[in-house]
């Protein structure tokens, strides 16, 4: 059993008071990531780290590392805190690194055209730092205003950019990792700028933080685009939306992005914003180049669109989902939680995958809304979220559709993104007889389990007598599939849009 008290003071002297903390309402904040946790998993695990702690330097980190050893304490970094299955959150409590204060430029060598930057600044920060020079991102992640640079990384994210320049992996250089033995790696190779030899970045990428604290990333550039215009079509319905899509990638089109946002996305804007578009189901496609190429490629998708029933929206509307899309989120506001459905689909399948995420949304008795993308010519993002109240009994049991809509994944040919603490059970039956090596890297890495332990590859629980230590994945898959079903015996459907309505006409 670890001394907290102990532990307090070796803390304290490493990083001053001010940088630590065991408030209960900062434990509480750090309890959960962007989707919020139901109260019942505090029964399952001891969710509100004993300490949260700021460093501010690679030196200070691997300080905390060290103490680990003596205090006994787990270390979980955290990011943003932009996830969304319990991955960034503790099972038994323990040292909570939260790495936002690292969040400087190291270097910016224009020649090279690489950035050096601290973990946790923010991927829309880097954007604008290298954007007022000239240069830009070739890809960032669709939370960029939030998600920091180390989050991104451990959650192998894909967002803007991706379909023409590719995800992050094409962006990241060279990686500083301190490791659980203190010890401080860069992954890459500095005389070596195609990463062809010894490169061990791509073993950080998804680990989610269990094998190492990423304090720097260096970061490769673009020449600045001479102009971005965002262009929005709205369609019938979602699947002719999504249709376009992939008639677009095949007509050898290769816009900067374009996505599929649902009517549903649009009510539940309008009730927050009244001068949102109006609620249709719409693709917003942002080009990106030179004039000329832009002017082009307008008009050969201004030809495309009607033979796909497409109507062309006002310049403004599509300027406006473009200044808002790192603000797809909002819709949180009209309930108290929110959890989004991570997964790769086929391209050619993605009208049949929105056709399904629609049709769970309605048979579960939710409020959601659709969001895809094209990740590259041959998959697409399908990202639904869908509303919840995680202070009400039934809340958490939204919990389920993000397990039902993973299933339907699979069986499209796809699979579900993310893993943290309930997505576990995917591991195997998506890297199926490969599985176990996910386990041997964490043994080598990390063989005292000490840094963001029992998630990813297996689930702790916060009891220490044995046979109650770890749930078999298994398990989780059951209790998510328990949750789905109360969801579709529910007797009435969550509204709340109606409510949120009602709230502003009582003000």
């Amino acid at each position: 059993m670890a001394n907290t008290d102990y532990a307090y003071r070796r803390l304290v002297n490493t990083l001053w008071p001010e940088r630590v903390s065991r408030t209960e309402f900062d434990r509480m904040v750090y309890s959960h990531d962007f989707a919020s946790l139901p109260k019942v998993a505090l029964l399952q695990w001891r969710l509100y780290p004993d300490f949260v702690v700021l460093p501010q330097t690679t030196e200070e980190v691997a300080s905390l590392v060290k103490l680990s050893d003596e205090s006994g304490l787990p270390i979980v970094p955290r990011g943003g805190g932009t996830g969304w299955y319990g991955g960034a959150v503790p099972v038994r409590g323990g040292v909570l690194i939260d790495m936002r204060k690292m969040s400087h430029v190291r270097s910016f060598d224009p020649a090279t055209r690489t950035i050096t930057v601290e973990a946790g600044m923010t991927w829309q920060d880097v954007a604008e730092y290298a954007e007022a020079r000239g240069l830009t991102l070739p890809s960032l992640p669709t939370n960029a205003m939030a998600s920091t640079v180390g989050g991104g990384i451990n959650s192998d994210v894909v967002g803007y950019g991706s379909l023409r320049n590719g995800g992050l992996r094409q962006v990241v250089a060279d990686l500083e990792v301190v490791l659980p033995d203190a010890r401080v790696l860069h992954t890459a190779f500095a005389g070596d700028a195609g990463g062809a030899y010894a490169d061990l970045t791509p073993f950080f990428f998804g680990a989610e933080g269990t094998l190492g604290v990423i304090t720097a990333a260096t970061l490769r550039l673009i020449a600045k685009p001479d102009l971005v215009k965002p262009l929005a079509y709205a369609f019938k319905d979602t699947p002719a939306a999504a249709t376009f899509l992939g008639a677009m990638v095949d007509a050898g089109f290769q816009p900067y992005h374009a996505a599929l946002l649902d009517r549903e996305h649009f009510v539940f804007e309008r009730a927050l914003r009244a001068g949102s578009p109006e609620p249709a189901d719409m693709v917003l496609v942002t080009l990106a180049g030179a004039k000329d190429d832009v002017a082009d490629q307008e008009k050969a998708l201004d030809a495309l669109a009607p033979k796909l029933a497409a109507a062309k929206r006002p310049p403004q509307e599509a300027e406006d989902l473009w200044a808002h899309r790192f603000m797809m989120y909002s819709a949180r506001r009209l309930s108290r939680g929110l959890v989004v459905a991570n997964n790769v689909v086929p391209l050619s399948r993605l009208g049949e995958a929105c056709r399904l995420s629609r049709e769970l949304i309605r048979k579960m008795k939710l409020n959601g809304a659709v969001h895809a993308f094209p990740m590259d010519t041959a998959s697409a993002i399908l990202a639904p979220y869908v509303l919840m109240d995680d202070t009400t009994p039934s809340g958490g049991t939204a919990l389920g559709y993000v397990k039902k809509l993973g299933d339907a994944a699979f069986e499209l040919g796809g699979h579900p993104m993310g893993l943290g603490l309930f997505m576990v059970f995917n591991l195997r039956r998506m890297h199926g007889r490969a599985a176990p090596y996910t386990a041997y890297v964490k043994s080598v890495f990390d063989p005292g389990k000490k840094i963001n332990p029992g998630k990813t590859i297996e689930v702790w629980t916060k009891y220490q007598f044995p046979g109650l230590r770890a749930i078999p994945p298994p398990a989780m898959r059951v209790g998510l599939d328990v949750a789905a079903a109360l969801r579709r015996i529910k007797p009435t459907p969550d509204k709340f849009v109606r409510a949120y309505e009602r709230g502003k006409e009582a003000d």
